[in-house]
C-alpha cells in the first residue's frame, strides 16, 4: 500500500482539474472529458475487490457532489469497479497472473487499449443513467460517442505527459 500517497495526490489533482478546469458550465460547452476515470483505470490490481468497490464509490460520489448529478457517476464508477477484473482479463489476456499485473507499468499501447475499453463502458452507463429512457436514443449515442472521444483524447494526453512520473 506504499502507492497510497501517490494515488491520493492523483485523486486530488484529477478531482481539482475535473471540478475547476473542466466544468461544463464554466467552459460553456455541453461535453467535457471526464478524466477522473483515470483514477479507476490506474487503481492497483492487488487491492481487494471490496476496496476497489469502495474506492469507485467515493470517486463517483465526489464527482456527483461536484456536478450535483444525483448518483449517475457513482453508479457508473461502481459498475466499472465491479467489472474491473473482467476488463483486465479481456485486455491483458496473455498475462499469466492478473494479480501481479501492474497496469501503470504496461506498455502504452496496452494501457491505452484498456483505458479506451473502460472509458467507453463507463460513459455508456453515465449517459444511459442521465437519459433514463430510450426516447432519445440518437442523443444518447451522440453524447456517448462525443464525450467518450473527448475523454479518450484527454486521457491519452494525461497518460503521455505523466508516463515517467507515475512509476
Amino acid at each position: 500500500m506504499n502507492r497510497l500517497p501517490k494515488l491520493i495526490i492523483w485523486f486530488l489533482t484529477l478531482l481539482f482539474i475535473q471540478a475547476f478546469v473542466l466544468d461544463p458550465m464554466l467552459l460553456g460547452v455541453p461535453f467535457v472529458p471526464f478524466i477522473y476515470v483515470l483514477l479507476l483505470i490506474l487503481l492497483p490490481n492487488d487491492w481487494a475487490p471490496w476496496v476497489v468497490l469502495l474506492t469507485g464509490f467515493f470517486i463517483g460520489l465526489s464527482i456527483d457532489f461536484i456536478y450535483v448529478s444525483g448518483g449517475v457517476h457513482t453508479t457508473a464508477c461502481i459498475i466499472i469497479s465491479y467489472a474491473r477484473p473482467l476488463f483486465i482479463r479481456a485486455v491483458y489476456s496473455d498475462t499469466i497472473s492478473p494479480q501481479n499485473l501492474k497496469i501503470e507499468q504496461e506498455s502504452f499501447g496496452e494501457l491505452f487499449r484498456y483505458a479506451v475499453f473502460v472509458i467507453l463502458v463507463h460513459h455508456f452507463f453515465v449517459f444511459v443513467f442521465v437519459l433514463g429512457s430510450t426516447e432519445r436514443i440518437g442523443w444518447l449515442l451522440s453524447a456517448w460517442f462525443t464525450n467518450s472521444l473527448i475523454t479518450i483524447l484527454a486521457s491519452a494526453f494525461v497518460l503521455v505527459l505523466t508516463r515517467g512520473t507515475r512509476r
